[in-house]
């Protein structure tokens, strides 16, 4: 007699990126890692998306994640209007796939509304890029909605 079990395994992606945020401009956020030396980013054309909605990356058009790595900290030339020199770019890829939410509380959007800086808080799941996948990543109360100078 020949008895079977079950094994269940869970996996959890590795996420780099636990280090800072930030946001520039009408709407580019970035999530970076703790090393600084890679990063993930949101742009997206806040006059087309409807916030408080979630986007298959694969079919909306207005939205771009992409994964960027360097060979050194790119920290200081992340939303800084100074030019400072910048690490080499080792990787440059755009999510084939996943998803995303993007969450602005009523007093957030009415700071939108009259054209002032808010706050914009975006949940990724399933991230799918060339060599890196991405299972849940949440990118907290990033301000923007600025433009430089």
């Amino acid at each position: 007699m020949v008895v079977g079990c079950t094994v269940s395994k869970k996996t959890t992606a590795i996420n780099p990126f636990q280090g800072d945020s930030a946001g520039c401009g009408n709407f580019i956020v970035y999530q970076l890692s703790e090393d600084g030396t890679q990063y993930i980013s949101v742009s997206l054309n806040a006059n087309e998306v409807k916030f408080e909605d979630s986007y298959a990356l694969v079919d909306a058009e207005s939205i771009e994640v992409i994964w960027r790595k360097f060979d050194g900290d790119i920290r200081r030339s992340i939303c800084n209007d100074v030019i400072v020199e910048k690490p080499n770019q080792l990787i440059d890829q755009k999510a084939r796939s996943g998803e995303i939410s993007i969450k602005v509380s009523d007093i957030e959007l009415k700071k939108k509304e009259n054209e002032e800086a808010y706050r914009v808080t975006l949940i990724l799941d399933d991230l799918i890029f060339n060599g890196l996948f991405i299972d849940y990543l949440t990118i907290e109360n990033v301000v923007v909605g600025w433009l430089p100078g």
